[in-house]
């Protein structure tokens, strides 16, 4: 027995010592750099460049970034351009920070930047970006994908946006530019983009390029408020390229539109008094119906009184407070949930 425990103790720690001997391969250290941008765009605005991008996420290490820190940079491409690992290392050899273009320094918010453009200097020429991010600890991250953008003289805005609200759209018209932005009347077709604001942010309205200076926007609910911007376009390269913005308009949607008139009112007098009906109305805003009352006199008609504080929810009225040998002249107005009235559809009866 005591043979047996020593065998088994001298195999144990010829294991042991096996194990303590092997060595594995070293694993080389994830660099503390946020993940690289890969959705990094530029598109001239007027007189402006606008760049967008989403924030990465995360280190590469997977650690959660928790904001980070942007550098746009640039470079000005004097051929058809740089590609691939060797372009982007090219870059960063000759790349500087957007602040050294010289054009003041970029607007920098949350995933965007704005920077204003001096045409004299910069039209013409073909500028390359690119964009790299760090987190509040270790370094930059690679590279973003290449964007590269030649500025042109864009028309200027349209302007004089005005709307008009109607029972079933709101119609918006604009006067279109006639000069660009270097003061030269355009000699090329103007096209536009209207925007809505949602949640925050100006949404585009139409499908294509609006080829003229009118628009309907048939998705509103009166009471709310909207406002507008519109844009120029221009069609170069295969692309459309947009103007600044137009001044935005405010645009506050009140219904002051009546529903119809009740159609075929009938009224019959009988033992309880004169029940009154008519067809329903179609309305979607419909809050109901009023009745009103007045006497037939000698001079014609006496002053009508409301017979319902309360709309009515059906198209049918019983006036039980009615006198014997009487004429009456009842007036069905609808309403909707705005308060407008329809006019009267008007009946006579007498008891």
């Amino acid at each position: 027995m005591k043979k047996n425990v020593l065998v088994v103790a001298a195999l144990l720690l010829a294991l042991f010592n096996s194990a303590c001997g092997r060595k594995g391969p070293l694993r080389e250290p994830v660099p503390m750099v946020p993940q690289a941008v890969s959705d990094f765009r530029v598109v001239q605005r007027g007189e402006s460049l606008i760049f967008t991008w989403t924030e990465p996420a995360s280190y590469l290490d997977g650690t959660p970034l928790g904001g980070s820190f942007p550098e746009i940079r640039f470079m000005e491409l004097k051929d058809e351009g740089i590609s691939g690992k060797k372009g982007l290392d090219s870059f960063m050899k000759y790349s500087r920070p957007l602040a050294e273009l010289s054009l003041g320094k970029p607007e920098v918010v949350t995933n965007r930047a704005v920077v204003r453009l001096d045409l004299e200097k910069v039209t013409g020429k073909n500028y390359l970006f690119g964009l790299r991010t760090r987190g509040r600890k270790g370094g930059w991250s690679e590279i973003s994908n290449l964007v590269s953008v030649r500025p042109e003289v864009l028309p200027l805005p349209p302007s004089g946006l005005r709307a008009e609200v109607e029972e079933h759209q709101i119609s918006l018209s604009w006067e279109p530019p006639e000069i660009g932005l270097d003061g030269r009347p355009l000699t090329e077709r103007v096209f536009y983009n209207l925007y809505r604001e949602e949640a925050g942010v100006f949404r585009l309205l139409n499908d294509q390029p609006l080829t003229r200076t009118r628009f309907e926007d048939l998705n509103f609910s009166f009471g709310l408020t909207y406002r507008y911007l519109a844009r120029s376009l221009v069609a170069r390269g295969g692309e459309y390229r947009e103007s600044a913005d137009s001044e935005i308009l405010e645009v506050k949607a009140v219904d002051v539109f009546p529903p119809a008139t009740p159609a075929e009112v009938r009224a019959l007098s009988g033992t309880d008094g004169v029940t009154i009906s008519w067809l329903p109305n179609r309305e979607s805003d419909l809050a109901g119906y009023r009745v009103y009352r007045a006497k037939e006199v000698a001079a014609g008609e006496g002053a009508a009184v409301l017979l319902t504080p309360e709309n009515l929810d059906v198209p049918v009225f019983l006036d039980g407070s009615v006198e014997k040998n009487t004429g009456y002249v009842y007036s069905i107005c609808a309403v909707d949930k705005f308060g407008n009235e329809s006019p009267p559809a008007r009946v006579k009866v007498k008891t």
